[in-house]
């Protein structure tokens, strides 16, 4: 992990919302930090994912400390109760708390597993493994536009 630059490490700590409790800031200039982004933009967009995140969790009654705040149980329970909040704005807080969490308490948040990939064919014909599934009148532009036999008369 990169440390972040002078400038973004500055803009963390003087960031001080005025919509969260001030633990909960705290907190949240605590994991970006660590998070190290790479950019002011992004470690803005981290640092209210972190404070909306800790505040949540502060109104619970759970301990602010990255290991209790962090931990996938609560991500997930912010994304489902969040108030006040729309869908893509809870999708987009909760990708920015696991990125967060991923680096500051990564014996919580194993690596994802790596799925294997399949060979792509032909998706509109299933099993003909991308070959025309049929050959009957349609001819060789199966009646797509494409150049071919003609499959109405020809009106000149």
């Amino acid at each position: 992990m990169s440390e972040a630059g002078p400038e973004v490490a500055g803009y963390i700590a003087a960031w001080r919302p005025v919509s969260v409790l001030p633990p909960a800031a705290a907190l949240a200039r605590l994991v970006v930090e660590r998070a190290a982004p790479p950019g002011r933009k992004r470690a803005g967009a981290l640092l209210w994912s972190a404070a909306r995140l800790a505040d949540f969790a502060a109104s619970l009654g759970l301990e602010l400390v990255p290991e209790v705040v962090f931990h996938p149980s609560v991500i997930e329970r912010f994304a489902l109760a969040a108030p006040g909040l729309s869908d893509p704005a809870r999708r987009v807080l909760r990708t920015n708390q696991r990125f967060i969490a991923r680096r500051v308490v990564p014996q919580l948040h194993p690596p994802d597993a790596v799925l294997p990939r399949e060979r792509g064919g032909d998706r509109r014909l299933p099993g003909a493994g991308g070959r025309a599934a049929h050959s009957g009148a349609a001819g060789a532009g199966g009646g797509a536009g494409l150049p071919g036999r003609r499959c109405r008369a020809d009106p000149r």
